[in-house]
């Protein structure tokens, strides 16, 4: 089985490149999900909204009520973003695997993105029940194990995660490919092509991070137009706004980069 990962790791931005338009339509539709997500959770916040701030980050700091509240706002939040990625997910792989269905940026409400939902909340299932196990685990080796052990450990668990991610990740294009859940194909398939996954795993990550950085460059003036001690009136306005419309467009850039490989892998397959 012959594919090339370097190959299908520049997807992203082939599809950006011949489709920005549909970018931008799958940017609305982060932004609509993130001022929903934003509905959702700062009812929960608001009242240790002044304790979480003043924080800074350090969730030590913060009382057990405002520890509950964080937590909450995040289980309140999960539903909508699951709910966006089922929405956008297939978008960005019918683009790749099946360009000829088209429409409205090739978003759709069906049995597809019905099935992606299921498969990411698996996988978001999987992914907790590897922390509530990987945690404690690094909790009790900080107590109980010298420092040499307590890095082969952390080493072992962080090669342990990366086995398993690159084991799942065909698991979502596999199942829109065959229009079926695709458990079970799409980990034997990672298995036969798990060195060329995570060499792809690796590029897509770098890519996204690229273009996060970039991203961070343009928003960092208007983040200082927005809070500079000198932001006043129209000019803060002004930069709130930006800031409002670069986070969704860089959400929708980074999920393409990352997303739209693995269904040319998919794609290109002898079998698919």
């Amino acid at each position: 089985m012959t594919v090339s990962a370097t190959e299908a790791a520049f997807e992203g931005f082939r599809v950006t490149r011949r489709h920005p338009g549909v970018v931008l339509i799958w940017a609305g539709v982060w932004l609509i999900g993130l001022i929903v997500m934003m509905a959702v959770i700062l009812p929960l916040m608001t009242p240790w909204m002044d304790e979480i701030i003043a924080a800074e980050g350090n969730a030590s700091a913060l009382t057990p009520g405002a520890r509950q509240a964080m937590q909450m706002a995040t289980f309140a939040a999960i539903p909508v973003g699951l709910l966006l990625q089922a929405l956008i997910m297939p978008a960005v792989y019918r683009t790749v695997l099946r360009p000829q269905e088209k429409g409205f940026a090739w978003l759709r409400i069906g049995r597809d993105e019905g099935r992606m939902f299921v498969v990411l909340l698996v996988l978001g299932l999987v992914s907790v029940a590897l922390n509530l196990v990987g945690t404690p685990l690094q909790q009790w080796a900080a107590g109980a194990l010298t420092l040499p052990l307590r890095l082969l450990l952390s080493l072992a668990l962080f090669a342990l995660s990366i086995f398993i991610s690159v084991r799942l990740s065909m698991i979502a294009p596999v199942t829109f490919a065959r229009r079926k859940l695709a458990f079970r194909e799409g980990w034997r398939m990672s298995g036969r092509l798990f060195w060329p996954l995570l060499g792809l795993t690796v590029m897509v990550i770098a890519m996204a991070a690229v273009v996060v950085l970039l991203l961070v460059l343009i928003g960092w003036p208007l983040q200082v137009m927005v809070g500079g001690a000198g932001a006043i009136g129209p000019t803060q306005g002004i930069g709130a706004l930006l800031m409002l419309l670069l986070m969704p467009l860089g959400v929708a850039l980074v999920t393409v980069i990352l997303w739209a490989p693995f269904a040319a892998l998919c794609r290109d397959l002898p079998e698919a």
